[in-house]
């Protein structure tokens, strides 16, 4: 029986968002014991889970997501964590549940899924406590071997994936959005988005899963899959599946920025 896509984004991730999520989240996010962190776009929650370890049972984690299949196998696999817990949801709804409420809103490989950004910053920012701060990992566009993918072995599927399902926005209009929501942004930068896989059927799985089963893996024919590859078969004939270091591949940001408290933030008018 094949695995939903939802089991196989939980095992991409493993390999994928949860190594680059740690590194993000012990270089730049900091939580400490006791903090209240929102996970937006928590996926199958593997980072919500490592979150909840680091803010201690003094502190909670709410992870959130739009996709019912990847909370279900997050609840699932998660269960026995008494500081965490899973909520089916978007950003647009979320955030209008609770008010100062966090210290941390944490947003792993998810932004760029998300449309109305200004208005997700408006509501981050209202949702924090004075004093909290935003860490998000996200793609400013989409990545060649990304592109490419859609629109050479899922020519059918590219219009919805690229236009519709990703919301990719620049490096400059982030920032726009998030000083005009009132955060002062603390780290802004690109690095090497850990993009490397063990196999064409990993490679292409991946895609699968990330979309939410969306690209169409029946979709893709030997003569389809030849002409995707072409561009990264190396000297020895075989594909390389390790996008590190290419520039062109590599498009992911990472942002932190904090919640001013409101006598910090006269200080600075004065």
């Amino acid at each position: 029986m094949q695995r939903s896509a939802a089991a196989s984004y939980k095992q991409n991730s493993f390999s994928k968002q949860k190594v680059d999520g740690e590194d993000f989240i012990q270089t730049d996010v900091c939580p400490k014991a006791g903090d209240v962190v929102l996970d937006l776009g928590c996926g199958t929650g593997e980072l919500s889970a490592y979150l909840a370890e680091l803010v201690g049972a003094e502190g909670k984690v709410i992870g959130v997501d739009p996709d019912k299949e990847r909370i279900r196998v997050a609840r699932e696999s998660h269960r026995g964590i008494k500081n965490l817990s899973f909520t089916e949801g978007s950003a647009s709804s979320f955030f209008r549940m609770d008010s100062n409420a966090y210290d941390i809103v944490f947003c792993n490989a998810a932004f760029h899924w998300m449309p109305e950004k200004q208005q997700i910053f408006n509501d981050m920012f209202s949702s924090l406590k004075a004093g909290g701060k935003i860490g998000i990992n996200y793609l400013d566009s989409l990545p060649p071997f990304e592109f490419n993918a859609y629109m050479l072995l899922n020519p059918e599927n590219a219009e919805r994936i690229c236009n519709e399902m990703y919301h990719c926005e620049s490096k400059t209009k982030i920032e726009h959005y998030c000083l005009s929501s009132g955060f002062q942004i603390v780290k802004h930068y690109e690095f090497c988005a850990p993009f490397v896989f063990e196999s064409i059927e990993g490679l292409l799985e991946w895609h699968w899963s990330t979309t939410h089963g969306v690209f169409d893996l029946s979709l893709i024919t030997e003569e389809r899959l030849q002409k995707y590859l072409a561009p990264y078969v190396g000297e020895n004939g075989e594909p390389c599946l390790d996008f590190r270091g290419i520039k062109e591949e590599s498009t992911v940001y990472r942002l932190t920025a904090v919640k001013q408290a409101a006598n910090a933030l006269l200080k600075t008018l004065e």
